[in-house]
């Protein structure tokens, strides 16, 4: 009878991680062999869940992941890139975010060069501020955000010293 009931643990185990393992989906999405440097690079991909859709990327050597957002449409999601160099490799992956949990993710981390003759998909007449992905010190812009954001404002309390007019 222990013999059955540890069958029986090992079946339901099994069967509970291969569903959980069927949960998660993936990003479909075709590597590019390049892309342009100096350009903000445009990687187009399929998805099915809803959600945030965010490629995590780090140049080859580097420790540290960044992140972008990009815009999740289903079959014809994307996510620009922000600039890279000439001659510069980046790892990237993508993955589709509902609150605290990954609903998605790409099979696997892609590496990619930044090259002058590449004809890859780029972002032209963009209006966003594209931020480098630097050491804590070394980003203004992201310096200054934190800045902005860490900055404990208050308000002033007491009655002004001259009322406004009720009619001008």
């Amino acid at each position: 009878m222990t013999r059955l009931n540890a069958l029986a643990g090992i079946v339901l185990l099994a069967t509970a991680a291969t569903s959980f393992a069927q949960k998660q989906g993936t990003v479909d999405y075709r590597p590019v062999s390049c892309m342009r440097g100096g350009e903000m690079a445009i990687f187009q991909m399929s998805v099915k869940d809803s959600g945030t859709l965010r490629a995590y990327f780090r140049r080859v050597g580097a420790t540290d992941w960044c992140s972008v957002d990009g815009t999740n449409r289903g079959q014809i999601s994307s996510i620009t890139m922000p600039k890279f160099e000439d001659g510069e490799e980046i790892e990237y992956y993508f993955a589709v975010i509902k609150g605290n949990e990954v609903v998605a993710k790409s099979p696997q981390i892609y590496r990619v060069k930044a090259t002058a003759s590449c004809d890859a998909p780029i972002a032209r007449h963009m209006n966003t501020l594209p931020m480098e992905c630097l050491p804590a010190g070394k980003n203004p812009i992201a310096d200054s955000l934190g800045a902005g954001y860490a900055f404990q404002g208050s308000s002033i309390q007491e009655e002004p010293r001259f009322a406004s007019p009720d009619r001008p």
